[in-house]
């Protein structure tokens, strides 16, 4: 049994469904920020949060790993929080492969996204009413607020997952057994978002949307969309079973939406561009190539995605052909866009031309600089051009100010691979796993750093330093066995940590 993926998924199904009960009586809303408006502290919402994410980067074969994808819903979320409506909230934004039509939020402010939701919507703003929804349930502390008013076998649920992801990566054994029990109890409580909290978010997600620049418009739009085409609750989407919707709250956000003046807001290049390559993924090569191939004319967004899409599917299908025809059509409508960058970067690494790839994309980061997946372009075209040093270069150059990007360790211990260097490449997957919480497996690869090859004596030096930060720092976090001594003048007896109880606790 595979508990880590398992326990992730059932910890955001058991936060959007068994958040409240429908007897909740209405509650004033908090100031933003206020810790006390739940539960859950700060430092454990977000030590939560990063944890269930982690099970889902690493875990769940439904997360999409794509940096553009994420990059796009970052900004989104950017846009959205921009608008002073969030408090000082971070949020964190990842997409799953799913056709379904959902998304939920969980604690520390990060926010799943379900491929289905971002296909189905039919405008930007659309996407960004949803996802304004989901950012007010966090800065309303819904989460938070609602354990403290459960009971019976639901507040236990909840507990049980909590403690779940928490333990996960340390003991599967112990995970495997809280997510067992939660799931029994989960069956017994598939209850929803209570009236009072979705008529909360609707309201503060109206605002965050609206302050954002998108056009607040959409949110009754899309919500009404949903009702007339799912009206049984067997045939509805995750997103309504856990949101359901009534005519009395599509009737208030529409009541809402009439005081506020009108906005016509156009969808993003990049908007076009993530629908066309998530949809590609939820197709056959060959299924995108006949949907496709034949179709002429539309808008410029839609001969974007067309030819987006078609590049994407004939670089699958390793017809280079093609692939350079469709994606010269896409040049040729001079899109102020990273992405048709990053494509081109990704045409240029399947026909072999690394140092062309590498070019491209180089270029492009000039007036993209931000935009990550250039980034990964460039170090990978480097490598695959065998200069393995220039990669290694442009990757620790973004280091030097995006220490919190994974996805950099990543490709850097690929690149350390690549140069025979398997020290260094476990310390940089040391760093991957601490940036998630994951401290376990951060020892283990630096344990394996210590034992392999390619580090200087100033590198292994640092190894076996960082090492005992590593073990100190899992010593803390299980409990380490405090000893006390006494003063040696006879003061005050102080605490020190038992360095032998350490090591046992730590790998």
């Amino acid at each position: 049994m595979n508990s880590i993926p398992l326990l992730a998924r059932a910890l955001a199904a058991v936060l959007a469904t068994t958040l409240s009960l429908q007897s909740i009586a209405a509650t004033a809303l908090p100031e933003l920020g206020n810790a006390a408006a739940g539960s859950l502290s700060p430092a454990l919402e977000k030590q939560i949060g990063q944890e269930a994410l982690a099970a889902f980067r690493f875990q769940d074969p439904a997360y999409i790993d794509d940096p553009e994808v994420e990059s796009y819903l970052a900004s989104i979320g950017a846009r959205l929080a921009a608008s002073g409506k969030t408090g000082d909230r971070n949020f964190t934004f990842f997409a799953l492969k799913d056709p379904g039509i959902n998304a939920f939020a969980m604690p520390g402010g990060v926010i799943g996204v379900h491929s289905g939701l971002i296909n189905t919507s039919q405008s930007e703003s659309e996407l960004a009413a949803v996802i304004a929804h989901e950012m007010a349930h966090v800065t309303q502390h819904h989460i938070g607020r609602s354990i403290n008013q459960q009971s019976g076998s639901t507040a236990v649920l909840i507990a049980s997952l909590l403690i779940a992801v928490l333990a996960a990566r340390n003991s599967p054994t112990a995970a495997e057994a809280a997510i067992a029990g939660g799931q029994a109890a989960m069956l017994q409580n598939q209850l929803n978002y209570s009236r009072d909290f979705e008529r909360e978010a609707d309201r503060v997600g109206l605002q965050i949307l609206e302050t954002g620049g998108f056009d607040p418009q959409a949110m009754p739009m899309f919500f009404e969309r949903m009702r007339q085409a799912y009206h049984g609750e067997g045939d509805a989407p995750a997103y309504l079973r856990t949101h359901p919707l009534t005519n009395e709250r599509i009737s208030d956000v529409q009541g809402r939406v009439r005081t506020l003046p009108y906005r016509q807001v156009p969808d993003s290049i990049e908007y076009a561009l993530i629908k066309a390559k998530l949809a590609v993924l939820h197709e056959t090569t060959r299924e995108t190539i006949a949907r496709l191939r034949d179709k002429q004319g539309g808008r410029l967004l839609d001969k974007a995605a067309r030819h987006y899409a078609l590049t994407l599917a004939y670089i699958a299908d390793r017809n280079e052909t093609e692939a350079r025809r469709s994606y010269a059509a896409l040049s040729a409508l001079k899109l102020k866009t990273p992405m048709v960058a990053t494509l081109g970067g990704q045409l240029e690494l399947a026909r072999g031309h690394g140092n062309d790839a590498a070019k491209l994309c180089s270029e492009a980061r000039i007036s993209y600089p931000g935009w990550r997946a250039l980034d990964a372009c460039v170090a990978e075209g480097l490598l695959a051009a065998g200069d393995g040093n220039g990669a290694l270069a442009s990757i620790n150059e973004r280091l030097a100010t995006q220490t919190g990007d994974y996805r950099l360790y990543k490709l850097q211990a690929k690149i350390y691979t690549a140069l025979d260097k398997p020290a260094l490449a476990h310390r940089a997957l040391s760093h991957v796993f601490q940036q998630h919480g994951m401290l376990r497996p951060a020892i283990e690869q630096m344990q394996l750093a210590q034992r392999s090859k390619g580090a200087s004596a100033h590198e292994e030096s640092a190894i076996d330093a960082r090492l005992r930060e590593l073990r100190a720092k899992m010593c803390d976090e299980l409990g380490g066995k405090l000893s006390s001594e006494s003063h040696p003048e006879g003061g005050r007896a102080g605490k020190r940590r038992d360095p032998d109880r350490c090591d046992k606790l730590a790998p």
